[in-house]
């Protein structure tokens, strides 16, 4: 019995460490469909470096205005089952005059290596630095014109972004609380403290609001079966006059956007206005 005992906690602890990535992160390949939908809105391929090989993000210039450098550029992160070009399908609504960024992490996309936080950090920093040389301008230039934006697994890689780069503002869809309350969700406890992708949101967005001119918004859909709607009301109220909350009713994890799109950009008008 004792030997039978140990070999029930032992396989999924040793499942856990072993397949916790392929849990996490889902990457995807790009399709023909992509490829066409970049063309549409001259998009460029940002092409780059980092320790786990070839990466490409991609840049987006804005639709109307001169051809000039950017007012704003919005920096965005796909959720865990996305890519980046996926975004194409949401920013035809949005202002004209705003440019984007969009990355892919490791694996995702046309991206080399493995997903990790760190790894994930270390991205979006040299994508950031790529769009920086491809614009002619200073990291410091580019950083006083952008914002973040994030949906799921990407919420939790813009505050990451948004502290490592110093950006003051942004947007959150769905986020959750930290990678390891979502174990607690799926696993219970004490299997979640297994958790070796250690993303807190908490302790992130602490950081970010460290700035005295940090201003976030948050949209979450109230029926959202992947991440409770609870998670992203407590990280609003961790600083309610400098984070808004939006409970989108009767919205779901992967429709939210969708639904709430119009609103998603306006607020990401008023965000670029006020800075």
């Amino acid at each position: 019995m004792l030997r039978l005992s140990c070999i029930g906690v032992f396989v999924p602890v040793v499942f856990l460490l072993g397949y916790q990535s392929t849990l996490i992160y889902h990457p995807k390949a790009y399709r023909a469909e992509h490829e066409a939908m970049l063309g549409e809105v001259k998009g460029e391929r940002l092409a780059f470096s980092t320790s786990q090989g070839q990466q490409t993000a991609f840049y987006i210039p804005p639709r109307e205005g001169d051809s000039g450098l950017p007012e704003t550029v919005w920096l965005c992160f796909a959720g865990n089952g996305s890519l980046a070009l996926d975004w194409l399908h949401a920013i035809d609504a949005w202002e004209g005059r705003f440019a984007y960024l969009l990355v892919d992490y490791p694996s995702y996309g046309d991206c080399e290596g493995r997903p990790t936080p760190a790894r994930i950090r270390e991205s979006s920093a040299a994508a950031f630095a790529a769009l920086a040389m491809r614009l002619e301008v200073t990291t410091g230039d580019l950083r006083s014109r952008s914002l973040v934006l994030g949906h799921s697994l990407g919420s939790a890689v813009a505050l990451m972004a948004a502290e490592d780069l110093g950006i003051e503002r942004g947007v959150l869809i769905s986020p959750f609380s930290s990678m390891t309350e979502m174990g607690r969700l799926m696993l219970g406890w004490p299997l979640c403290h297994l958790n070796l992708h250690r993303y807190d949101n908490r302790r992130t967005l602490e950081g970010v609001l460290a700035n005295e001119e940090a201003r976030f918004v948050i949209y979450h859909g109230s029926e959202d079966e992947v991440i409770p709607v609870r998670m992203g009301r407590e990280l609003a109220k961790r600083d309610e006059p400098r984070i808004a909350f939006h409970e989108v009713v009767g919205a779901h994890h992967n429709d939210v956007l969708r639904l709430a799109g119009n609103r998603v950009g306006e607020s990401m008008l008023e965000l670029a206005k006020g800075r």
